[in-house]
């Protein structure tokens, strides 16, 4: 499975976005080792969830408190329509992603 769907939502969210992928189990690749029994399989999740909110919890802390990325306005020449074929209700819509670009600048 990929994160590709999830990398380009966020891009056009603005977000920064980063992914933590965990395995479970390797057998659906190796022939020469016996299956994986689901216990197998629960208890290793179980494993990778621990490890997931330690891992969450320490790149939490360690992230700077204003952002430095240009990932926040990854928009910003993004908008081709001009403003004035922009209606009221796009605008309505989209103001919580693209609001910002559509402020009148001085």
């Amino acid at each position: 499975m990929t994160n590709w769907q999830e990398a380009k939502l966020a891009r056009e969210a603005e977000l920064c976005f980063a992914s933590l992928a965990m395995v479970t189990d390797y057998d659906c690749w190796k022939e020469d080792e016996a299956a994986v029994e689901v216990e197998d399989i629960l208890r290793v999740l179980h494993e990778n969830a621990e490890l997931a909110r330690r891992s969450v919890a320490a790149v939490v802390g360690a992230l700077p408190s204003q952002r430095t990325c240009g990932c926040g306005s990854a928009l910003a020449n993004a908008i081709i329509t001009a403003p004035d074929k922009i209606s009221a209700e796009a605008r309505r819509r989209l103001a919580p992603i693209v609001g910002k670009y559509f402020e009148e600048k001085p």
